[in-house]
């Protein structure tokens, strides 16, 4: 199970999940398309099987989405802080910010209203902040290489 955080500790979102791999640094689950999905603003089913890499040393997680039989519709990355497993558990902070990239090798950065406003209102630590804005360069830089999983189609 995936439950997601906001900064103050407020449930953001919990959805279920399969492993398919650990090697203790890169966890790989997936989840298909209209497996509910608990949000903070009500149950939401998703139209793609996901796909999603969590390395437990990053600041971002990335979700491969794609239609049922179909191939890569993006990635959605989400700045986060790095994961923890707790026996079938595993949870993470969301830090609002979020990198979404195309197969078409368009990026483009999302939520930046949110996180400047949670910034005030949680309060974030200005490490945060660094490492929330590190994460989302970091990540964009990837997909620009063509790196690991933006070269699986």
């Amino acid at each position: 199970m995936l439950r997601v955080t906001k900064f103050d500790g407020a449930a953001h979102w919990i959805q279920p999940f399969r492993v398919v791999s650990d090697d203790g640094t890169l966890l790989v689950t997936e989840y298909r398309a209209r497996t509910p999905i608990y949000t903070s603003r009500g149950e939401f089913r998703s139209p793609y099987d996901s796909r999603v890499y969590f390395w437990r040393d990053r600041w971002y997680n990335v979700f491969r989405l794609s239609k049922p039989g179909c191939s890569v519709a993006l990635w959605y990355c989400n700045v986060t802080t790095p994961p923890r497993l707790c026996g079938s558990q595993l949870t993470y902070v969301d830090l609002d910010l979020d990198v979404c990239v195309r197969p078409d090798g368009g990026i483009q950065l999302k939520d930046e209203d949110e996180f400047d406003l949670h910034q005030r209102q949680y309060g974030y630590p200005d490490e945060i902040i660094a490492r929330a804005e590190g994460a989302a360069d970091a990540v964009a830089m990837l997909a620009r290489r063509r790196g690991f999983p933006f070269c699986e189609g």
